[in-house]
């Protein structure tokens, strides 16, 4: 684990190192009582019956999606680049508990649709590198119900504080690892809700910034209680997957 000031952070740098990374687990691993599972649930709103048209509810849910955008800014921001094709990308999640930032590197491996007659569902999952300090797996999906046009997120997960990771990060977790992860989900639900809900009736787009690298949520300020930034938190190198 290394400690750096944090606007000594080359962050560009540390994105494009994503690229060399591998994913930190193999799915074999997932099993167990150290393994956690989440399923979540969130109503977005309700369109009209029938298949998504441009610009419903639905159709900016996705937009939002597909930029991570809906991520809580007082708990995670991420930055990746902007002209990679959504399925491979890279992305830093900088995450924030007290004066400390963890650098934390995951790549999306699949993205996903699917329409069986009764459900219109869109989304991608993401996986964590080497060096982060958990292991596990993330799934994003935008659903719309064909019959009543109920449009929800739903989110699954599975992950694992990492074994590797420093021993005052895995204490941390167990003190509030679980506890942080539920507001973060929370927060993403009522987040998508309002950005989508905003997006149908203004027309706008995603809101990020940054041209070649993108950081969302939109950076609207300094924050100098972000003191620290803790790097690379686990040594992962001899990852599962690439």
């Amino acid at each position: 684990m290394r400690l750096t000031p944090a606007g000594d952070v080359p962050v560009q740098e540390v994105v494009l190192r994503l690229r060399d990374k591998a994913v930190n687990y193999d799915e074999s691993e997932v099993r167990g009582s150290t393994w956690h599972f989440d399923h979540h649930r969130f109503a977005l709103g309700t369109d009209e019956p029938g298949r998504p048209e441009k610009g419903s509810l639905w159709w900016h849910a996705c937009r939002e999606v597909g930029a991570y955008s809906f991520t809580p800014a007082a708990l995670l921001r991420a930055h990746y680049v902007r002209d990679e094709p959504l399925l491979g990308r890279n992305l830093l999640l900088v995450g924030r508990f007290a004066f400390a930032r963890f650098l934390m590197g995951v790549r999306i491996t699949e993205t996903a649709f699917d329409e069986d007659g009764v459900r219109y569902c869109w989304g991608w999952s993401y996986e964590t590198l080497q060096g982060h300090i958990e292991r596990g797996r993330v799934d994003y999906r935008v659903v719309k119900d064909l019959a009543s046009g109920a449009v929800t997120l739903e989110v699954n997960s599975y992950n694992q504080v990492n074994p590797r990771a420093h021993p005052f990060i895995r204490l941390g977790w167990s003190l509030f690892g679980r506890r942080a992860q539920h507001r973060f989900y929370t927060a993403v639900g009522e987040n998508l809700r309002a950005l989508a809900e905003r997006a149908r009736d203004t027309g706008e787009s995603p809101a990020v910034s940054g041209d070649g690298l993108v950081e969302v949520p939109r950076q609207t300020g300094r924050e100098p209680f972000w003191a620290v930034a803790v790097l690379d938190g686990a040594d992962d190198s001899d990852g599962k997957r690439g």
